[in-house]
């Protein structure tokens, strides 16, 4: 049974009954607490029934000796009990919470002021949180020093306002056997299964709109082949050199996505058809073709970024020069490409956050800042935004903090990437041993309802279509829905109606996405690492600036096989090639590797391609999120609140979005919050402290 928001009388909360204390039965129900019990933060407390409970009861804590039920500020929550009595409470401990006193639970009858005390637990041994925490204990984070603008969720908050709008949190007999449907089998929902199987639920069931699993993740094999191209995410940035101090610091937040690797290996006993392997991601070669913005050699050729960086004259003269220009892009740079602030995004990007939100970065478009801060003209904010293409400062400084740090001479350090030997479609298929039995593959869902069920208990309802051409609804009920699918699905869904905010969220006016191209290509051999200036990895930029960027391999170097070129194309240019046939786009892209390598590469073409627009996939319609201005601040703690026992999950709920740290930052926060609707403090803390706590440090 899950978890039952059991109401409260007002009149307790607001401490004006009449309690009339009395110990006639006060062995009916065992009280035991949590192990550890901190003041300000969350616990629960276990109820063991020896006989029936009275139809309602009251939890408080108070003096072992005197204790007094009636005042409010020691109320832990009234209870009206329909069916099964609760067998744990949640309990939002006070920050100026007495230390050793006593649980009580006193019952009475739904018409009667009278209550007797029917159960006692010992003293609590209530502890309080130094302000600085040792060494030794920062790898356990208070669920209270989390927050929805900082580092994730405020728990305590959750369960204050439940207990003052509801009378309080508990769980029913059976809170480990609520059904669950975690709709969408992409990264965020299958961790979220495995999550949620580490604390004991296990009755959830995957629903997948497509025929397999991995959502983006899309590692696609070549004309039988062992090359594989990445038409998803294709890379992790590991850690950072700076160049100043040569400080190495390791990106915490991706950390994450090695710890889930990690877990997954030994879950799989590091067998060879689930393992995951990680390998050097090459970002950038001294021999990379840079053809945009740049001069020619006197023989005609191209100049490669080696050389570029050895003489910055090859470079294009700057298309602006002014004093202007120089004072405005210097304060735009103050603040998006700062070392203090980019370290700090590394070492803990969920609180740097929260510090820009609260400072306001999120209140203003890049272009608003420089127009009427900075008091820039309109030509010299329209020359800066164009060329980063960013609206909103916290994009950009999350983009400097990783892909902007490409050890260039303008650069402040070097990112260290890392890809996955065999494409990041094992990461996804590593999961399918543990969730298999419980995954339904080609079921789309249609219409999500919010119901009464037995007992007047809330659950949710999915509806699906079995087929296209049969449009008579089928159904299935759950307890809860945590969907993980992105708001460009759920936007085609039947809704019930949510809150104003997250309503506006969700809708197709509401947070935006972005999209991307790419196209790889297959060659019979690998040209590039031939001659006099071989490149490994990277990637090179052709005289076209449709086609972006042309990524090479970074895997079987040097070796005598075939090898693919990738093209990547991100922003308003994926848009349009949507519009081209396979045929127009792959000649476009062929056309831009022979103005990098000559003629003669079209004959070592196989033929071969693999083409992928993000727009034009069913199951997503889009390839990451990109909120706008003031999104941010408004919509993240919207999705931190349960709604119609709905809980949305996904990289486009969480502050960093776009990258796969991001969907399992989600899956944590919404593992964690289901976790407090069924009142399972304890198991919120265990979950917390294996993931985020493993990172975040307080």
């Amino acid at each position: 049974m899950g978890s039952k928001m059991l109401v409260a009388a007002v009149a307790l909360l607001l401490g004006q009954a009449q309690a009339v204390p009395g110990h006639a039965q006060e062995h009916l129900v065992r009280v035991t607490t949590s192990e550890t019990v901190f003041a300000g933060e969350l616990a629960n407390i276990h109820l063991k029934w020896q006989s029936s409970p009275p139809p309602v009861i009251k939890a408080v804590y108070a003096s072992c000796r005197n204790p007094n039920s009636t005042i409010a500020e020691e109320l832990i929550g009234q209870y009206n009990i329909e069916h099964q009595p609760p067998q744990r409470l949640a309990w939002a401990v006070p920050k100026n919470a007495h230390l050793d006193h006593c649980v009580y639970v006193y019952g009475s009858s739904q018409h009667s002021d009278t209550e007797q005390v029917i159960g006692k637990s010992r003293p609590v041994h209530l502890q309080r949180k130094v302000k600085k925490r040792s060494a030794a204990d920062i790898d356990n984070p208070l669920l209270q020093n989390f927050d929805a603008l900082g580092t994730w969720f405020d728990g305590v908050a959750a369960i204050k306002q439940k207990t003052n709008s509801h009378g309080g949190v508990s769980s029913g007999a059976s809170p480990k056997n609520a059904s669950i449907a975690i709709v969408g089998g992409g990264i965020s929902g299958l961790a979220t299964a495995l999550m949620l199987d580490s604390v004991g639920i296990h009755n959830w069931e995957i629903i997948e709109a497509s025929e397999r699993v991995g959502g983006r993740f899309r590692t696609k094999y070549m004309a039988n082949t062992q090359e594989w191209a990445e038409m998803g995410p294709m890379r992790l940035p590991h850690s950072v050199t700076y160049k100043d101090d040569n400080e190495t610091l390791p990106y915490t937040d991706h950390q994450m996505v090695f710890q889930m690797a990690e877990i997954l290996n030994e879950m799989n006993g590091n067998d060879s058809q689930w393992k995951i392997n990680f390998i050097p991601w090459i970002q950038h070669h001294p021999n990379e073709l840079i053809a945009q913005g740049t001069r020619r050699h006197p023989d005609g050729r191209i100049p490669t970024r080696g050389e570029i960086e050895a003489d910055p004259s090859l470079n294009d003269a700057p298309a602006m020069t002014s004093t202007e220009y120089e004072s405005t892009k210097q304060k735009m740079d103050n603040i998006m490409k700062n070392e203090t602030t980019l370290k700090s995004i590394q070492k803990d990007v969920w609180q740097a956050h929260k510090i820009a939100m609260d400072e306001g970065l999120d209140d203003w478009s890049e272009q608003a800042m420089m127009r009427h801060v900075f008091k820039a003209s309109e030509n010299v904010t329209d020359q800066i935004w164009t060329d980063s293409d960013y609206d909103v400062f916290w994009d950009e400084m999350h983009h400097n903090s990783n892909l902007g740090l490409d050890g260039s001479s303008e650069s402040l350090g070097e990112t260290h990437w890392l890809c996955i030997d065999g494409g990041f479609g094992r990461f996804s298929d590593a999961f399918l041993p543990h969730v298999k039995n419980r995954l339904v593959l080609n079921r789309q869902i249609r219409k999500l309802e919010s119901i009464q069920g037995q007992n007047s208990a809330l659950r949710t309802r999915l509806s699906w279509y079995p087929s296209v051409t049969n449009r008579t609804f089928e159904s299935k009920e759950y307890d809860y829905t945590i969907m993980a699918a992105p708001f460009t699905m759920t936007r085609f869904m039947d809704l019930p109606t949510f809150s104003s905010v997250l309503g506006r969220a969700i809708s197709e006016a509401g947070v935006r996405f972005k999209s991307a191209c790419k196209v790889a290509l297959l060659f019979s051999e690998r040209f590039w690492e031939k001659g006099d200036k071989p490149i490994f990895g990277g990637y090179s930029k052709p005289p076209s600036d449709p086609i972006g960027a042309l990524y090479y391999p970074v895997y079987g170097l040097n070796e005598s096989r075939p090898g693919l070129i990738m093209h990547y194309r991100g922003g308003d240019w994926s848009d349009r090639f949507v519009s081209f046939s396979d045929e127009e786009h792959v000649q476009t892209v062929l056309d831009s590797i022979v103005s990098l390598h000559g003629e003669h590469v079209r004959d070592l073409y196989t033929g071969d391609y693999e083409r992928l627009c993000w727009l034009q996939d069913q199951h997503t319609a889009t390839a990451w999120c990109r909120p706008d201005v003031e999104q941010h601040k408004l919509y993240i703690p919207a999705y931190h609140k349960t709604e119609h026992n709905t809980i949305f999950i996904g990289e486009h709920t969480a502050p960093t979005h776009a990258w796969v740290s991001s969907s399992l930052h989600s899956s944590v926060r919404g593992s964690v919050q289901l976790l407090l609707e069924l009142g399972l403090v304890d198991e919120a803390k265990e979950l917390n402290k294996r993931w985020m706590g493993r990172w975040i440090k307080l």
